[in-house]
């Protein structure tokens, strides 16, 4: 990526694009807010968003009508049309988050539909899947506005939230290589807490003050492993517990199997936290057996908190592309192996393992900070505002 000295001081009016905006709510939403805090000061930010939950005092923000909460696929394209019409003329970088057609850079935070619903499907499950998609406006509409987003066009780019996902990308979609980059998802601060700050953020969440705390964060129980996981504490010593963060939907067969495990006394469900830092401060360790995560931003901001991480690998989760087995993570092979994820967690708290995880895991976590990777972002939006000369 090439950026002269003189298109690096030009002050740019940009576009962002994104339904939600907030640092509260999901990965993807607070890796948008994130990267607008730190571009703004430098830039004209102009955010174009339904729903804004976090307001910064240098950034333009612009409410988009929500058409209708349903359904969602009808509300994508009244989205995307009337952020085009508002967008056409006067930026020099117009940056989606969003399956819109239009914008001079695109970031891929999910994985693709297309990558989702045809790699690796041939004869009937192909044909079936193909019906599927052309009698669904639903799955039509999704179909369509990724088809054109990924459009290889000039000066448009892609954005990556991680390695795997650039792969799926390039390789799987077959989509141009020097057109993708990657700009993975980072943190604010490192921050090392004391045992009394632990202790104070155990008494705050209401947790018990003795004993090894695991913690568990996600919207989907089942995506991201938490029947595995509960499998798995079952095991484990009682003096073993676990805080469950998010949604945690459907919440009804996580907590149907609670009690068939008897685990009522050891789990404790505080759903979503505005101040995630209190969770991090609390746990000994987190456990992310995700099934499907392009990133894993929770794993980042726990490793942030000198909390060391047991997540999935690359195939699973992206961040695992970037860690060290046995170093600064322990990465899971297996996530739907309960006894593998039990051993892991086990050899994971003993005393010398466990202070070498938490030193090599803050270490890393500081090498991802949001400032590096917004000059990155900046470097990026200076490339598109040349080609567009």
């Amino acid at each position: 990526m090439t950026v002269d000295n003189a298109s690096q001081k030009k002050r740019l009016r940009i576009a962002v694009l994104a339904r939600i905006f907030s640092t509260s709510a999901g990965g993807a939403e607070r890796y948008c807010a994130s990267l607008v805090k730190h571009l703004a000061p430098q830039h004209e930010i102009n955010v174009f968003a339904q729903d804004i939950r976090t307001q910064y005092p240098e950034v333009v923000f612009h409410q988009v009508p929500l058409f209708c909460r349903r359904p969602r696929w009808l509300n994508q394209i009244a989205f995307a049309t009337y952020t085009w019409w508002q967008t056409r003329k006067g930026f020099d970088v117009v940056h989606s988050h969003e399956n819109t057609w239009h914008g001079d850079v695109q970031t891929i935070h999910v994985l693709p539909f297309s990558y989702s619903w045809f790699v690796n499907r041939h004869g009937f499950s192909l044909f079936f899947k193909t019906l599927q998609l052309i009698t669904s406006p639903r799955l039509l509409t999704y179909w369509v506005l990724e088809k054109l987003r990924m459009q290889h066009q000039p000066g448009r780019f892609l954005v990556a939230v991680s390695e795997p996902v650039k792969t799926v990308l390039s390789k799987d979609l077959k989509l141009k290589m020097e057109h993708i980059h990657v700009i993975s998802p980072g943190i604010e601060a490192t921050h090392v807490h004391s045992s009394t700050e632990k202790m104070q953020a155990r008494l705050d969440l209401g947790l018990p003050m003795q004993g090894k705390c695991l913690l568990w964060v996600g919207n989907n129980a089942i995506k991201k492993g938490l029947p595995t996981l509960l499998e798995a504490l079952a095991q484990l010593p009682k003096d073993i517990f676990m805080v469950i963060v998010g949604s945690a939907t459907p919440e009804n067969k996580w907590r149907s199997q609670v009690a068939t495990l008897e685990l009522e006394d050891r789990i404790y469900f505080k759903g979503v936290i505005d101040d995630m830092a209190l969770a991090y401060t609390a746990a000994d360790l987190l456990v992310h057996p995700t099934l499907e995560d392009t990133f894993g931003m929770v794993v980042l901001e726990a490793m942030s908190h000198a909390v060391p991480a047991i997540v999935s690998s690359a195939q699973y989760c992206g961040i695992s592309a970037e860690l060290t087995h046995f170093k600064n993570a322990r990465i899971l092979q297996e996530p739907l192996n309960s006894h593998a994820l039990e051993n892991a967690i086990e050899q994971s708290l003993e005393s010398n393992t466990y202070q070498a995880m938490s030193q090599q895991a803050i270490a890393w976590a500081g090498t991802q900070d949001w400032s590096r990777l917004a000059l990155a972002q900046e470097a990026l939006y200076y490339d598109v505002a040349r080609l567009k000369v």
